[in-house]
């Protein structure tokens, strides 16, 4: 029966399984942890052991229950199931995200108990006193004495959110870590705001979760109505599955535990945003009689893809130990290239798009969305059309690229005293607003030429000079010179500096920021155009989502799931990937940096390009960490590749990706040769150049051994 079953779906969908898949579809009764490694079919296999359920188990299709991690993989699995199975089992099982699910829960208690509720989160709160944001806007305020700005949102949002997922109770929160000072207060005081009354509580996205699970923990009923309601329950992408959400799913499953969780522990990327994987790690300590099986079978990327990724990622210790194999026939290597800077690294890219005889094949993944700015603006120069993955307008509203702006129109206005009250405290000038209040009204004259006029003291005019004379001078200057002043003369980084140091912003990412807008402001002549510029990117980026037949930009972390004939990875630096945070923690997230890595490298079906730089607005770079792993694979596996000639004289071949000992710095790895110089990045992250002819001379560098 079981035979004909697969081939009989064999003949009507045109899929055959292999053993694995084979044993995952068969295995109804009883826990099962599936672990599917990248391009594994793990999708195919959920679907078809819903249609054996149905089909050979005569399973009514509404007490199967497949739960999943986003709306578009829930829409994804109804979807294919809809396509290729409906005509066969006569009927659907229930595809939810886990968020939707409990929603319902909470829906029908309210319904049974004739109690309202509110939902906080958008535009759905039927005032703007009932809106999530506007409340913590009130409360950031009220606890730290100033106005929270879009990036300590998003982070004030995201602890709330981890402490929900993680179920920290509001007296623990104290202990996590965040730059958000007060957090405790803040969010006791949200808490209690949503819970006045009980009978009617507020709620956001993640009290779902948590009201569901408490519902479901006091009302027997109501949890014994759900359990026999769903027989069966499928789970896919639980590795980015929080606390709450591991809970709920197992209380659904008792007694029978008819479970079947699909998940790739190589593939946690969410930890930070409240993703538990030691419920994955440890899953026969929740299910003793659990049976697991691997899917290690690659079905996507070509032979040198695979063994390099698999080699990769073994090097993470937290994990059950796979090997990633695939019968894809060999095509290339990963490609690693080394630029000189920043925008040379943008060129190289542009240029190679250009040679690919596919683009809605093609993908440019980054780590942060920040780093699509340059990347838009480059395409867009170049006639590219792109679909971007990821929506993020915050670089088009930043009051970093305000500020930029009224730096500017200040110094083509410099009568107008509105734009110097929005930039005063924003360089070295100490004007206070009532020495603003003081001047002159005398709309012909410089708004601090009458500054100077007033009874100041002599270290303040001695500034205000200085900075009349930087406003001048960039007056006639193109964009991107005037902003480079701005920077520097005028002592705008130093101002954002402080102000990081003072209020918990972090700088790096805002000096970023500043280079992507110099970036944009390279190509135009004046103030008005490089205003242009910025409206037209804007419009092009909300315009892209309707352009999914071209060229991708996403995030690695919503490539997940996404396949690509050719995918490039950039800005493959220490500091982005992994971040300095990653390198400080070490452990675990050191080892997210590497699964992240891990996935963006899996995305790609034919050719992977690995780009890094060495150079960003004029501060030196070091190759990523992860790129001297690959060297070193690369260099074991296929010593062929990169290969440079080496020197009569030499003792010893120098190829790329060659670890040697430094007499004096220690042990290293050669991440570039170039003529007679050699770049070694050493383990400490730190990257040096030498002369290869004066290392031999002298006896400096020796094989490792």
């Amino acid at each position: 029966m079981e035979q004909d079953f697969f081939e009989r779906m064999a003949r009507e969908t045109g899929k055959v399984l292999s053993d694995v898949q084979r044993k995952a579809v068969l295995h109804t009764d009883g826990p099962l942890l599936l672990l599917a490694t990248p391009g594994s079919g793990k999708t195919t296999t959920l679907l078809f052991k819903v249609a054996y359920l149905i089909i050979e188990k005569g399973v009514d299709p509404r007490t199967i229950l497949g739960l999943t991690f986003s709306k578009a993989s829930a829409r994804e699995m109804a979807e294919r199931f809809q396509a290729t199975f409906s005509h066969l089992t006569g009927g659907m099982a229930a595809f939810s995200t886990i968020h939707s699910f409990a929603f319902k829960v909470v829906r029908d208690y309210a319904s049974r108990h004739h109690l309202g509720y509110t939902v906080i989160e958008g535009d759905t709160g039927s005032s703007p006193h009932l809106n999530k944001k506007a409340m913590l806007r009130r409360l950031f305020e009220e606890h730290q004495g100033t106005a929270i700005t879009e990036d300590q949102m998003e982070e004030l949002t995201r602890l709330i959110s981890f402490s929900k997922n993680r179920m920290i109770s509001i007296e623990a929160v104290s202990s996590i870590e965040t730059d958000i000072k007060k957090f405790p207060e803040i969010f006791r005081d949200y808490e209690a705001w949503k819970t006045r009354d009980m009978n009617h509580p507020l709620m956001d996205y993640d009290d779902m979760l948590t009201y569901a699970n408490m519902l479901l923990d006091s009302d027997a009923g109501l949890l014994s109505n759900y359990q026999r309601q769903f027989s069966y329950i499928l789970t896919d992408e639980s590795q980015d599955s929080s606390l709450i959400q591991h809970e709920l799913i197992e209380k659904l499953a008792r007694p029978n535990n008819n479970i079947c969780v699909v998940a790739d522990d190589d593939q946690t990327l969410y930890s930070w945003r409240g993703a538990e994987i030691n419920k994955i790690l440890h899953f026969k300590e929740t299910y003793p009689d659990a049976k697991l099986l691997y899917m290690e079978e690659n079905y996507r990327s070509s032979k040198e893809i695979v063994e390099v990724a698999n080699i990769f990622v073994g090097r993470n210790k937290n994990r059950y130990k796979k090997n990633m194999y695939t019968s894809n026939p060999s095509d290339q290597p990963p490609l690693i290239r080394s630029c000189p800077t920043h925008a040379s690294q943008i060129d190289f890219v542009i240029d190679s798009l250009k040679k690919e005889p596919d683009l809605k094949e093609t993908a440019i993944l980054y780590r942060n969305n920040a780093s699509s700015i340059p990347f838009i603006n480059a395409l867009d120069l170049a006639g590219i059309p792109f679909y971007m993955r990821d929506m993020d307008h915050r670089f088009f509203s930043h009051w970093v690229l305000k500020d930029i702006i009224n730096f500017m129109r200040f110094a083509e206005e410099p009568t107008n005293e509105g734009l110097l009250e929005r930039i005063h405290t924003k360089f070295t000038g100490y004007i206070s607003k009532r020495q603003l209040a003081m001047i002159s009204a005398d709309p012909t004259r410089d708004v601090i030429d009458r500054l100077l006029e007033l009874d100041l003291k002599f270290y303040q005019k001695k500034v205000l000079r200085a900075a009349r004379a930087s406003f001048r001078s960039i007056r006639t200057l193109p964009p991107q010179q005037m902003i480079r002043v701005i920077r520097t003369e005028l002592d705008y980084e130093k101002t954002i500096k402080k102000m990081s140091d003072s209020l918990g912003f972090n700088f790096e990412n805002l000096r970023d920021l500043l280079d992507q807008i110099e970036t944009v402001a390279a190509g135009v002549d004046t103030v008005s155009a490089f205003e242009e510029r910025i409206l037209h990117l804007e419009s092009l980026v909300k315009k892209s989502r309707f352009n999914q037949d071209h060229l991708t930009l996403s995030t690695l972390h919503s490539s997940k799931g996404l396949e690509f004939d050719s995918v490039y990875m950039v800005d493959l630096v220490n500091g982005v990937l992994p971040s300095d945070d990653n390198i400080s923690q070490k452990g675990e997230g050191m080892e997210e940096a590497v699964r992240l890595f891990y996935v963006g490298m899996t995305r790609a079906r034919r050719k992977l390009h690995l780009l890094s730089y060495r150079q960003k607005g004029g501060a030196k770079t070091t190759e990523s960490l992860f790129l001297l792993d690959i060297k070193r694979i690369l260099n074991r596996m296929y010593p062929g590749t990169r290969t440079e000639q080496p020197k009569p004289d030499s003792p010893f071949e120098l190829t790329v990706g060659l670890e040697l000992t430094h007499r004096l710095f220690g042990p290293g790895v050669v991440s570039e040769l170039s003529g007679d110089v050699v770049r070694l990045q050493f383990d400490d992250g730190v990257e040096k150049m030498f002369s290869v002819e004066a290392c031999i001379e002298n006896d400096v560098l020796r094989p490792k051994t």
